[in-house]
């Protein structure tokens, strides 16, 4: 992951952020020793939100907004030496998430907090506004499969937003053409009352870096659900733009395909191709045997 930082042909020597930060760098550098929250959380051991905030309020992370951007970043060196420090920590905390068991679910209203918290964890200030995301769960609350703690269904631990739309406006969001908060849920997103084959978009994939292990478990039950409603109503293409680790995690799992004729994020997966992905052809399988 990368991130460009907008200075001029004048401006490329040194450019100071702010002197109590004492960051003079050559772009180069600064690019290279400046992190997002979620890469800056990923490498503290993925503590909380609110366990981060108060490290950068107590200054032990320092904080600083590139030229040109509205998101702040962190100092590396900060998150480097504090990740020596709560290391011990970090370590036996996770080794007792391993042990944890995984449920699945649709989402439903009572949720929408859980939800945000995960998104937030992952994307700090760059989190989507969520009264736009719970318009398409009321419009079609199957269009989200959430992971959770099965012993306590308040710790998510990941979801999947997998929207049904025509081809038409999939292509428009593939292109850039529109964006996927400028839908309208009412008359763009679709619902599964009739029979026949939808195509979807992915709108996003979370996952908590440290339930990674768990992600199969998210994708089955998603797909194990399709496998029920077939004969009647089947999965087409699912398509997704990879803009994200998360994303990419699931395009590779899942042997998604680049469509580079609509643009070079642009990704499918067909269901009716051979695939050699164990979770796609045990899918295909489910299938066959519906038909």
């Amino acid at each position: 992951m990368s991130y460009t930082i907008g200075l001029s042909k004048k401006s490329k020597m040194l450019y100071n952020f702010k002197e109590e930060n004492k960051i003079l760098k050559k772009e180069g550098e600064l690019v290279e020793n400046l992190l997002t929250f979620s890469e800056a959380r990923e490498m503290l051991g993925n503590i909380s939100s609110s366990t981060f905030k108060t490290y950068v309020d107590s200054k032990r992370i320092r904080k600083v907004v590139p030229p040109g951007k509205t998101q702040g970043r962190y100092i590396r060196e900060d998150i480097e030496e504090l990740a020596k420090e709560i290391q011990p920590f970090t370590q036996s905390k996770r080794r007792a998430k391993d042990r944890d068991e995984g449920e699945t679910d649709w989402i439903e209203s009572s949720d929408m907090g859980n939800m945000y918290n995960l998104e937030y964890t992952r994307y700090g200030d760059e989190t989507g506004n969520p009264s736009i995301i719970r318009k398409w769960y009321e419009r079609n609350p199957q269009v989200c499969r959430v992971l959770f703690n099965k012993e306590d269904r308040r710790d998510f631990w990941g979801a999947i937003n997998m929207l049904p739309l025509e081809e038409e406006t999939i292509f428009k969001l593939l292109k850039g053409e529109m964006r996927d908060i400028d839908l309208n849920p009412q008359k763009d997103i679709l619902t599964f009352e009739k029979p026949g084959t939808y195509n979807f978009y992915v709108a996003s994939v979370i996952m908590d870096p440290e339930r990674r292990q768990h992600f199969p478990l998210l994708v089955r039950s998603l797909l194990d659900f399709w496998c029920e409603q077939a004969p009647d109503r089947k999965i087409g293409k699912i398509y997704g733009r990879v803009v994200s680790e998360d994303g990419e995690m699931m395009a590779k799992k899942l042997f998604f395909s680049p469509v580079w004729s609509i643009s070079d994020t642009a990704y499918a997966l067909d269901i009716d191709r051979p695939n050699p992905s164990r979770i796609v052809q045990s899918f295909q399988n489910c299938l066959m045997s519906k038909e």
